[in-house]
């Protein structure tokens, strides 16, 4: 049996073929992304083609579209070319982490009393103090407890862009870029 031999149009069509895949490989990671900026951390950020809630600072008209395109200081929505100056607050619901109980006052505050309240309980079944029959003693972990609960939970919808967070558009070759 013979060795079937390459022609010589299959060897171009195939290198054409993987020039092809070459040159357009680098459009692929070109998709840009919109972040919210705050200490040098990204907040939130925003792919071209995700819906975009945002109100503006001329007369708080609130305006939404799916983002079409992002330039350096502006961005084409489905509805609007909007400059990012203009925009007073953006939507972030949905961008988000989840709440962190371990961060802030707020996490304090929860882990605190659920400690306290933990070791109080221990102590009541170790002998050392004895059963805690007067609400009076249940009203400073438990307060302490909500409070912090309502710190780490109820957290804004909006957050509002200014001086100190402030929106950036970034491409794949900046260290802001989230994949």
């Amino acid at each position: 049996m013979s060795r079937p031999t390459t022609s010589p149009q299959l060897i171009k069509n195939i290198s054409l073929l993987l020039f092809s895949f070459l040159i357009f490989s680098g459009t692929a990671l070109s998709q840009k992304q919109l972040v919210i900026l705050k200490n040098g951390r990204v907040r939130a950020s925003f792919k071209e083609g995700e819906y975009l809630r945002f109100v503006l600072k001329k007369d708080h008209r609130h305006a939404e579209g799916h983002i079409v395109e992002l330039n350096d200081f502006s961005m084409i929505t489905s509805n609007d070319t909007v400059k990012f100056k203009d925009i007073l607050k953006i939507n972030i619901k949905k961008h988000r982490g989840p709440a962190r109980t371990a961060n802030g006052i707020g996490g304090l505050l929860f882990l605190g009393g659920i400690v306290y309240l933990a070791v109080d309980q221990l102590n009541v079944a170790a002998g050392i103090n004895a059963q805690n029959d007067t609400p009076a003693e249940w009203i400073i972990p438990l307060a302490a407890i909500g409070v912090g609960a309502a710190m780490i939970f109820i957290r804004p919808k909006y957050m509002h862009i200014n001086g100190i967070q402030y929106l950036m558009a970034v491409d794949y070759t900046s260290p802001f870029y989230q994949r």
